[in-house]
């Protein structure tokens, strides 16, 4: 554990506890220095993936290589306090797709609730978990190693901690991957629409694979078609679930998106899910909700943290009628779902004011960094890698022709440069991309 101050402004104020694991280098000998990692989320726990499921999250180079370093961020894992919230953050009663001024001010409501319940539970730290705070948290790990520079590993959310990181201490820097990158200084409304644009491409991807794999369950079928049928019946009447509660439409599509993040893998299972709902049991869209929306612990802070650095910018009704009109033009089949619309409908109302302020200008004075992104990735679209490979003065970009959330261990190809470049600190050629 390392006690750092709850508020970084008051550093002789309240203190907190992160949990860190350090996996040493399996080759001694060979170790060229300390990797610091964030799987994402925000809310995912590194300390336990380092510690106990390194093999299935990092290559055995890496894993040579350096001392890998898990630190659960402030309020997640095991770090303490750990955040809490005293009701769920979604409530499947209340859109967040609001119809009209009545679903509008439930939203509101539920939100502000929701916010007051996790100060209630936890203390002051949800006013205190912005990704600026975090970085410098990851900055005292540093200094309690001993390590005058780290390598960064980050992944999605890892993206924006990364580079909050990057512009606090640019001079503690060995060597940085952002892979599956957020660019935190888009506005929230072209975030959100990048992203719903990305969830439909993903969606539309699917349907064509099956269209050309015999063992696809809707092979030989308009599949556009079949899901949206599907979706109306569930505006109509939630879809029933074999020994649980029916599902919503909303539920319906964003369980759809957490199977799209991990394309191609398991598309399989989602053209599965959508033949057995419509034959009136959900079972399977049903798991991969409660993986991706039920877990009390990830979903309080997956919230709290990202209503702290982005803010929506919605603040009437009106103002979310215009969002929607967005999201959903672009997205005829998916009708606006992605992880960005759950965060705009989520810190609508939010009683905790956002902390970040946007900031354009380019980070300097850092080693060259490597981002990292996929042509078809649901969750970060390509657009957000160029961008913030743009902001960092001297980076490289390495695009990933394929689908699913973030490149590394997924592909061969990526997977190799992002070691080569995290051991050495060489970037790949300009231009490169790793092809299927």
């Amino acid at each position: 554990m390392v006690e750092v101050p709850l508020d970084w402004n008051a550093p002789s104020g309240a203190r907190i506890k992160l949990s860190v694991v350090r996996r040493k280098a399996t080759d001694p000998s060979a170790r060229v220095g300390t990797l610091f990692y964030n799987p994402g989320g925000p809310g995912v726990p590194a300390a336990l993936l380092v510690r106990d499921y390194a093999a299935d999250t990092f290559s055995e180079e890496l894993r040579r290589r350096f001392d890998i370093i898990g630190i659960d961020p402030r309020g997640v894992g095991e770090s303490i306090p750990a955040l809490r919230c005293g009701r769920p953050v979604h409530n499947p009663e209340i859109s967040q797709f609001p119809k009209d001024k009545a679903g509008y001010d439930q939203l509101v409501d539920w939100n502000a609730a929701t916010g007051r319940s996790c100060l209630t539970s936890t203390g002051p730290l949800p006013a205190h978990l912005d990704t600026a705070n975090v970085a410098r948290d990851f900055d005292a790990v540093r200094a309690a190693l001993g390590e005058t520079k780290i390598s960064f590993f980050g992944k999605s959310y890892g993206s924006m901690l990364g580079a909050q990181y990057a512009r606090l201490f640019p001079g503690r820097v060995r060597t940085m991957a952002l892979d599956g990158a957020v660019d935190q200084a888009i506005p929230a409304s072209r975030l959100v629409t990048d992203a719903a644009t990305a969830v439909e491409d993903s969606f539309n991807r699917f349907t064509a694979w099956c269209d050309r794999t015999a063992t696809c369950a809707l092979h030989g079928r308009d599949v556009s078609q079949v899901w949206d049928r599907l979706v109306t019946a569930a505006e109509r009447a939630p879809i029933g679930v074999s020994g649980g509660r029916p599902l919503t439409a909303e539920e319906l599509r964003y369980s759809a998106y957490a199977f799209l993040t991990m394309t191609p893998e398991f598309a399989g299972g989602l053209a599965t899910a959508i033949t057995q709902a419509e034959q009136g049991d959900a079972q399977l869209f049903a798991t991969m909700r409660a993986q991706a929306l039920d877990d009390p612990v990830s979903t309080a802070a997956y919230r709290s943290i990202l209503c702290q650095d982005i803010d929506p910018g919605i603040h009437s009704l009106a103002d979310m009628r215009k969002r929607m009109r967005q999201v959903r033009s672009v997205a005829p089949h998916m009708l606006g779902t992605s992880e960005f619309w759950d965060m705009t409908a989520g810190c609508v109302g939010w009683p905790i004011p956002a902390a970040h302020s946007r900031r354009q200008s380019t980070i300097r004075n850092v080693p060259p960094i490597l981002v990292i992104g996929n042509t078809h990735d649901p969750a970060t679209p390509l657009r957000w890698a160029r961008s913030l490979s743009e902001r960092f003065q001297g980076s490289g970009l390495l695009i990933n022709d394929g689908d699913g959330h973030t490149a590394y261990r997924r592909s061969a190809c990526a997977t190799e440069r992002i070691d080569t470049y995290l051991v050495t600190g060489a970037l790949p050629a300009a231009g490169s991309v790793c092809v299927r």
